[in-house]
C-alpha cells in the first residue's frame, strides 16, 4: 500500500486530487510583528520601492525621518519628496496610526487641487516610505521671511484658498490639527499646496477628539488649555492666526 509523504511532495504526482501538493506543502513562515503592525496601508512587496527612485538632496528633518528631493527612474525626469520614517522610532513614540492615518488621508484627498497627493507608499523591514509630489515653489514661511507682510489682495487670495482646503477636509471628516505656514507650499502658478498629514485624523463632523497636538504658536485655547474634547473649528482658529501673520509678518498668541 502507497503512503502519501507528510512533508515535501516527491516528483511523483498523485492522480486524485487537483490540489498542487508541493505548494500546498510548503511552510508558510508568519509576517514579522514589525513588518504586519504597518499593513495593510505600507504594503511590503511593491512595484516601485526604493530603488525606483535616485536621491537629489535632502529637503529637510523630520521628527521621526528624513525627507529627500528625488527623480523617479526610468521617467521623464519626474520629481517627488520621500518621506523615509524610522519604524523604531515611530513604534516608540506610539506613532503607527497616526503614520496609516497619514497615507490613507492624503492619499484619498490628495485628488484636490490644493493638497499634494501620495501616489506611493510601502515599507521594508526597518523603514516607512512616503513619496509626494514636489512642490518646487518653496514654503509659504520662506516667503514671509523674504517680503514681510504680504499685500492685503494676496493675502486675501491665499487665505480664500486656505479655506476651500479646510472645508474640503472637514467635509471629508479629516481634522487636519497642524495649519502653519511650514505646511504650505506655493506651486509654479503661486497657487497653495497642503503638505504633511501627520498630526491630521479621521473625525466626522459633529465629533470631537482630544488629543494634544500641533504647533503651540497656531493651536486653539481649547487645545492649549487641555480641555476634555475640541473639534473641528480648531483649523479656522489656526487659518485665523496665520492670516494675521500673513498681514503683519508676526505670530500673535491670542
Amino acid at each position: 500500500m502507497d503512503c502519501r509523504p507528510w512533508s515535501r511532495e516527491s516528483k511523483k504526482k498523485w492522480k486524485d486530487s487537483t490540489i498542487d501538493r508541493l505548494k500546498a506543502s510548503k511552510t508558510v513562515w508568519p509576517i514579522p510583528q514589525i513588518e504586519q503592525v504597518f499593513l495593510p496601508d505600507f504594503k511590503i512587496k511593491s512595484q516601485i520601492n526604493e530603488y525606483s527612485f535616485k536621491s537629489l538632496e535632502l529637503i529637510c528633518n523630520g521628527v521621526f525621518g528624513k525627507v529627500y528631493k528625488v527623480e523617479k527612474l526610468n521617467s521623464n525626469g519626474d520629481l517627488y519628496a520621500m518621506k523615509i520614517l524610522e519604524k523604531s522610532s515611530v513604534v516608540c513614540e506610539n506613532a503607527v496610526q497616526q503614520v496609516k492615518n497619514e497615507v490613507q488621508i492624503q492619499s484619498l484627498c490628495g485628488h484636490h487641487p490644493f493638497i499634494v497627493n501620495c501616489p506611493f507608499f510601502w515599507q521594508n523591514r526597518n523603514q516607512l516610505f512616503i513619496v509626494s509630489e514636489y512642490v518646487g515653489g518653496g514654503e509659504l514661511l520662506k516667503l514671509l521671511h523674504k517680503y514681510g507682510p504680504l499685500p492685503e489682495e494676496l493675502c486675501r487670495v491665499y487665505f480664500a484658498e486656505l479655506v476651500i482646503i479646510i472645508d474640503f477636509l472637514h467635509n471629508a471628516g479629516v481634522i487636519y490639527r497642524d495649519i502653519k505656514p511650514e505646511n504650505i507650499l506655493l506651486d509654479d502658478n503661486g497657487h497653495l499646496q497642503l503638505i504633511d498629514f501627520g498630526l491630521s485624523k479621521w473625525l466626522p463632523q459633529g465629533c470631537h477628539t482630544s488629543t494634544i497636538c500641533g504647533t503651540t504658536q497656531y493651536m486653539a485655547p481649547e487645545v492649549l488649555e487641555s480641555e476634555p474634547y475640541y473639534s473641528h473649528a480648531v483649523d479656522w482658529w489656526s487659518a485665523g492666526v496665520l492670516l494675521f501673520q500673513m498681514l503683519t509678518n508676526q505670530v500673535k498668541l491670542f
